[in-house]
């Protein structure tokens, strides 16, 4: 159909209001699960120590009537520790873009804020499961904790060791087993979508079909084996970072965040016309007893 002869249309309208909602959209992950499931403790010192024992192997005991005891030695106790490290995010705000009307929030600093939180907490989590090792920093070194990925060292499962093994219940109950045997009670399994998929796959799963809703079941979300009952946790981080991973985690007890200087918040000095802010805490990881969980390493991701 042809324009009507000058017609004015909006292609030549000068002045036209902007159709901008009052909503701002996020689907960025936040997942937080290890820390916030752990307990939490206190740090005195950037390296906080702890200490560990472990009982005598069960063996035949039976004694003479009327012999004289002997004593036997004692094992001492384990001292360890870890080091604290410091996480932070900083951000700076000028103060026209503060005071200006805007859409979706109506302060600037606060609505950063949020989201430097999300986002700090996100970077702790990481550094509790993925870091492998400690660092004891120096000038112009930061320190470094060592996460999940460091500390369990004891019941580590690779399958033949061929490289990126694909994930076998065979692989999963050997694991499991490893951590019954030391004494720990297997309960949470961290992982990725590849690894779950691969969970899900396992031919001795049950599938369940729903004839009313025509539903049919094709997850599992809790392992029930030999060795203890486990929930199945996808985790964003495993996704990203440990692909390749399974970690089980056994007693959360085990497991404790230390914290040497809580979150705060702290404004810092004006500078340029504009708001600066940083958000800091320090903490580390206490591995109570490692032997209490496993791993399953070296799988494949695709």
């Amino acid at each position: 159909m042809a324009i009507g002869t000058n017609m004015f249309t909006q292609y030549e309208t000068i002045g036209l209001r902007e159709d901008l909602i009052d909503v701002i959209s996020n689907i960025s992950p936040v997942d937080t699960w290890f820390q916030s499931s752990i307990g939490s403790g206190v740090a005195k010192q950037k390296y906080h120590e702890w200490q560990t024992d472990a009982l005598a192997s069960p063996a035949a005991n039976k004694q003479v009537e009327g012999n004289q005891w002997t004593a036997t030695a004692i094992t001492p106790t384990v001292r360890t520790g870890n080091y604290c490290q410091i996480l932070g995010k900083a951000f700076l705000i000028a103060e026209s873009q503060e005071d200006a009307s805007k859409a979706g929030r109506s302060s600037e600093v606060n609505y950063q804020k949020a989201n430097k939180l999300k986002e700090l907490a996100n970077d702790i989590e990481y550094a509790l499961i993925v870091n492998s090792a400690t660092a004891s920093g120096a000038s112009g070194t930061a320190r470094q904790l060592e996460g999940l990925a460091g500390w369990i060292t004891t019941n580590v499962t690779t399958g033949t060791g061929t490289a990126n093994e694909v994930l076998t219940e065979t692989m999963l109950t050997d694991n499991l087993q490893l951590i019954w045997a030391a004494g720990g009670k297997p309960s949470n399994a961290l992982m990725g979508a590849f690894q779950k998929r691969k969970i899900d796959a396992f031919t001795t799963n049950t599938r369940n079909i729903n004839a009313e809703q025509k539903k049919l079941v094709g997850t599992i979300s809790v392992y029930e084996s030999a060795f203890g009952i486990v929930s199945l946790r996808l985790h964003h981080i495993m996704q990203s970072t440990l692909a390749g991973y399974v970690i089980i985690l056994g007693d959360l007890g085990l497991w404790k965040k230390a914290w040497y200087r809580p979150l705060k918040w702290l404004k810092l000095p004006y500078t340029g016309f504009g708001e600066f802010w940083a958000a800091e805490a320090e903490l580390t990881l206490e591995s109570r007893q490692e032997k209490g969980s496993g791993m399953i390493t070296g799988l494949t991701t695709s």
